[in-house]
Protein backbone atom coordinates (compact mmCIF):
# COMPACT_ATOMS: atom_id res chain seq x y z
CA UNK A 1 0.00 0.00 0.00
CA UNK A 2 1.16 3.20 -1.09
CA UNK A 3 1.52 6.58 1.50
CA UNK A 4 1.60 10.31 0.42
CA UNK A 5 2.52 11.15 3.80
CA UNK A 6 5.63 11.30 5.57
CA UNK A 7 6.16 8.98 8.62
CA UNK A 8 10.25 9.19 8.83
CA UNK A 9 9.86 10.42 12.07
CA UNK A 10 8.78 6.93 13.10
CA UNK A 11 11.57 5.21 11.02
CA UNK A 12 13.51 6.87 14.06
CA UNK A 13 12.00 4.98 16.17
CA UNK A 14 11.68 1.69 14.32
CA UNK A 15 15.58 2.00 13.81
CA UNK A 16 16.05 1.59 17.69
CA UNK A 17 14.03 -1.56 17.53
CA UNK A 18 11.00 -1.43 18.03
CA UNK A 19 8.65 -4.51 16.27
CA UNK A 20 5.40 -4.01 18.62
CA UNK A 21 2.66 -1.56 18.00
CA UNK A 22 0.03 -1.40 20.42
CA UNK A 23 -2.90 0.81 19.22
CA UNK A 24 -6.52 2.05 20.98
CA UNK A 25 -9.35 1.77 18.96
CA UNK A 26 -12.35 4.65 19.75
CA UNK A 27 -10.66 8.06 18.57
CA UNK A 28 -7.60 6.38 18.04
CA UNK A 29 -8.09 4.95 14.76
CA UNK A 30 -11.78 6.01 13.91
CA UNK A 31 -13.76 8.88 15.94
CA UNK A 32 -15.98 7.10 17.08
CA UNK A 33 -17.27 5.85 20.55
CA UNK A 34 -20.06 2.87 21.94
CA UNK A 35 -22.91 5.47 22.20
CA UNK A 36 -22.58 6.33 18.66
CA UNK A 37 -22.98 2.31 17.88
CA UNK A 38 -26.39 2.47 20.39
CA UNK A 39 -27.66 5.70 18.35
CA UNK A 40 -27.07 3.25 15.09
CA UNK A 41 -29.18 0.65 16.93
CA UNK A 42 -32.26 2.98 17.53
CA UNK A 43 -31.93 5.14 14.44
CA UNK A 44 -32.49 1.50 12.82
CA UNK A 45 -35.73 0.19 14.83
CA UNK A 46 -37.21 3.68 15.41
CA UNK A 47 -38.15 4.20 11.57
CA UNK A 48 -41.07 6.01 13.05
CA UNK A 49 -39.52 9.97 13.01
CA UNK A 50 -41.77 11.62 15.92
CA UNK A 51 -40.17 8.34 17.96
CA UNK A 52 -36.91 9.27 16.91
CA UNK A 53 -37.03 12.76 17.83
CA UNK A 54 -38.92 12.01 21.05
CA UNK A 55 -36.02 9.08 21.31
CA UNK A 56 -33.12 12.47 21.15
CA UNK A 57 -34.72 14.43 23.64
CA UNK A 58 -34.27 11.79 25.70
CA UNK A 59 -30.41 11.34 25.31
CA UNK A 60 -30.06 14.92 25.90
CA UNK A 61 -31.76 14.72 29.08
CA UNK A 62 -29.81 11.37 30.22
CA UNK A 63 -26.18 12.40 28.86
CA UNK A 64 -25.11 14.77 31.46
CA UNK A 65 -26.08 11.37 34.03
CA UNK A 66 -23.84 9.05 31.92
CA UNK A 67 -20.91 11.50 31.52
CA UNK A 68 -21.21 12.27 34.83
CA UNK A 69 -20.30 8.37 35.17
CA UNK A 70 -17.86 8.30 32.26
CA UNK A 71 -16.12 10.93 34.38
CA UNK A 72 -16.09 9.23 37.49
CA UNK A 73 -15.19 5.56 36.36
CA UNK A 74 -15.18 4.06 32.92
CA UNK A 75 -15.39 1.09 34.51
CA UNK A 76 -18.98 1.81 35.95
CA UNK A 77 -19.61 3.46 32.85
CA UNK A 78 -19.26 -0.05 31.01
CA UNK A 79 -21.80 -1.30 33.81
CA UNK A 80 -24.11 0.81 33.61
CA UNK A 81 -24.53 1.75 29.79
CA UNK A 82 -22.79 -0.86 28.03
CA UNK A 83 -24.64 -3.95 29.75
CA UNK A 84 -27.67 -2.37 30.11
CA UNK A 85 -27.96 -0.88 26.45
CA UNK A 86 -26.82 -4.19 24.55
CA UNK A 87 -27.23 -6.89 26.96
CA UNK A 88 -31.29 -7.22 25.77
CA UNK A 89 -30.10 -8.19 22.38
CA UNK A 90 -29.51 -11.73 20.77
CA UNK A 91 -25.97 -12.46 19.70
CA UNK A 92 -26.55 -12.65 16.18
CA UNK A 93 -29.02 -9.33 15.91
CA UNK A 94 -25.90 -7.68 17.73
CA UNK A 95 -23.50 -9.23 14.99
CA UNK A 96 -25.73 -7.87 12.50
CA UNK A 97 -25.94 -4.57 13.54
CA UNK A 98 -22.44 -4.03 14.50
CA UNK A 99 -21.12 -5.23 10.86
CA UNK A 100 -23.64 -2.54 8.82
CA UNK A 101 -22.59 0.18 11.47
CA UNK A 102 -18.48 -0.75 10.74
CA UNK A 103 -19.17 -0.80 7.15
CA UNK A 104 -21.65 2.14 7.06
CA UNK A 105 -20.28 4.42 9.42
CA UNK A 106 -16.82 4.00 10.83
CA UNK A 107 -15.13 3.14 7.47
CA UNK A 108 -15.95 6.69 6.54
CA UNK A 109 -14.67 7.88 10.46
CA UNK A 110 -10.96 6.53 10.16
CA UNK A 111 -8.37 8.97 11.36
CA UNK A 112 -6.47 9.21 8.51
CA UNK A 113 -3.28 9.54 9.89
CA UNK A 114 -3.53 6.26 12.48
CA UNK A 115 -5.33 4.66 9.28
CA UNK A 116 -2.18 4.49 6.95
CA UNK A 117 0.19 4.62 9.82
CA UNK A 118 -1.17 1.28 10.70
CA UNK A 119 -0.19 -0.23 7.25
CA UNK A 120 3.23 1.54 7.02
CA UNK A 121 4.28 -0.14 10.45
CA UNK A 122 2.99 -3.94 8.74
CA UNK A 123 5.06 -2.81 6.27
CA UNK A 124 8.00 -2.51 7.80
CA UNK A 125 7.29 -5.31 9.58
CA UNK A 126 6.14 -4.55 13.29
CA UNK A 127 3.46 -6.57 14.90
CA UNK A 128 0.56 -4.35 15.35
CA UNK A 129 -2.23 -5.37 18.04
CA UNK A 130 -5.30 -3.51 18.77
CA UNK A 131 -6.53 -3.19 22.34
CA UNK A 132 -9.53 -1.75 23.43
CA UNK A 133 -12.07 -2.25 26.18
CA UNK A 134 -14.71 -2.05 23.32
CA UNK A 135 -16.45 -5.29 22.73
CA UNK A 136 -15.42 -8.26 20.24
CA UNK A 137 -18.68 -7.95 17.76
CA UNK A 138 -17.30 -4.56 16.73
CA UNK A 139 -13.13 -4.52 17.42
CA UNK A 140 -13.34 -7.78 15.25
CA UNK A 141 -14.23 -5.39 11.72
CA UNK A 142 -11.47 -3.56 12.71
CA UNK A 143 -9.45 -6.48 13.19
CA UNK A 144 -10.12 -8.24 9.93
CA UNK A 145 -10.05 -4.67 7.93
CA UNK A 146 -6.09 -4.02 8.82
CA UNK A 147 -5.86 -8.12 9.51
CA UNK A 148 -4.12 -7.48 12.61
CA UNK A 149 -4.59 -9.11 15.94
CA UNK A 150 -6.64 -7.41 18.37
CA UNK A 151 -7.41 -7.84 22.40
CA UNK A 152 -11.02 -6.80 23.82
CA UNK A 153 -14.08 -7.37 25.94
CA UNK A 154 -15.72 -10.90 24.90
CA UNK A 155 -19.25 -11.24 23.65
CA UNK A 156 -20.72 -14.36 25.41
CA UNK A 157 -24.16 -15.94 24.38
CA UNK A 158 -26.82 -16.05 27.20
CA UNK A 159 -30.22 -17.75 26.21
CA UNK A 160 -31.77 -14.89 23.96
CA UNK A 161 -29.65 -12.17 24.64
CA UNK A 162 -25.98 -11.11 25.34
CA UNK A 163 -23.49 -10.58 28.16
CA UNK A 164 -20.21 -8.17 27.51
CA UNK A 165 -17.60 -10.22 30.20
CA UNK A 166 -16.04 -7.63 32.14
CA UNK A 167 -14.35 -10.05 34.39
CA UNK A 168 -10.87 -8.63 33.28
CA UNK A 169 -11.44 -5.04 32.82
CA UNK A 170 -10.06 -3.54 36.07
CA UNK A 171 -6.23 -2.75 34.88
CA UNK A 172 -7.29 -4.28 31.19
CA UNK A 173 -4.36 -2.23 29.35
CA UNK A 174 -2.33 -2.20 31.99
CA UNK A 175 -2.57 -5.40 31.93
CA UNK A 176 -1.64 -6.65 28.78
CA UNK A 177 0.85 -3.67 28.15
CA UNK A 178 3.17 -5.18 31.01
CA UNK A 179 3.53 -8.18 29.17
CA UNK A 180 5.87 -6.63 26.61
CA UNK A 181 9.12 -5.10 26.61
CA UNK A 182 8.84 -1.00 26.38
CA UNK A 183 11.82 -0.68 24.92
CA UNK A 184 11.05 -2.27 22.06
CA UNK A 185 7.40 -1.23 21.63
CA UNK A 186 5.05 1.86 20.74
CA UNK A 187 1.33 2.48 22.42
CA UNK A 188 -0.81 4.99 20.39
CA UNK A 189 -3.90 6.64 22.31
CA UNK A 190 -5.74 9.26 22.53
CA UNK A 191 -7.05 10.15 26.18
CA UNK A 192 -6.02 9.25 29.91
CA UNK A 193 -7.93 5.91 29.80
CA UNK A 194 -4.58 4.92 27.52
CA UNK A 195 -2.10 6.32 29.76
CA UNK A 196 -1.43 2.61 31.22
CA UNK A 197 0.01 2.09 27.99
CA UNK A 198 1.43 5.64 27.43
CA UNK A 199 3.31 5.34 30.26
CA UNK A 200 4.74 1.71 29.94
CA UNK A 201 6.45 2.01 26.78
CA UNK A 202 9.22 3.87 25.80
CA UNK A 203 7.28 5.27 22.66
CA UNK A 204 4.11 6.83 23.41
CA UNK A 205 1.93 7.79 20.09
CA UNK A 206 -0.90 10.55 20.94
CA UNK A 207 -3.67 10.92 18.85
CA UNK A 208 -4.77 15.26 19.65
CA UNK A 209 -4.41 18.06 18.28
CA UNK A 210 -2.66 19.51 21.20
CA UNK A 211 -1.36 19.02 24.49
CA UNK A 212 -3.60 18.58 27.52
CA UNK A 213 -3.20 18.37 31.12
CA UNK A 214 -3.52 14.47 31.81
CA UNK A 215 -0.42 13.84 28.96
CA UNK A 216 2.30 15.40 31.56
CA UNK A 217 2.49 12.30 33.53
CA UNK A 218 3.86 10.60 30.52
CA UNK A 219 7.87 10.92 31.20
CA UNK A 220 9.04 10.57 28.19
CA UNK A 221 8.36 12.73 25.60
CA UNK A 222 5.48 11.66 23.31
CA UNK A 223 4.57 12.04 19.91
CA UNK A 224 1.32 13.85 18.43
CA UNK A 225 -0.63 12.80 15.61
CA UNK A 226 -3.06 15.69 14.53
CA UNK A 227 -6.92 13.96 14.27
Amino acid sequence: MKHSRDFSQFDGILANGVNHAVIDVDNTITKSNIVQFYLFIKRERLKNRLLWWLFLVYCLAAAPFYLAVDRLSRDWFNHVFVQRKFGKYAYEQLEKYAQRYFEEMLKRQFIVPVHDLIFYLKEKGVQVTLLSTNFDLIVKHYGAYFQVPYVCLPVVKQDSRIRIDFSQLKGFKRNYIQRLNPAMTMAIGDSKYDLPMLEHVHYPIIVANKKKKWMKSIQREAVLIRA
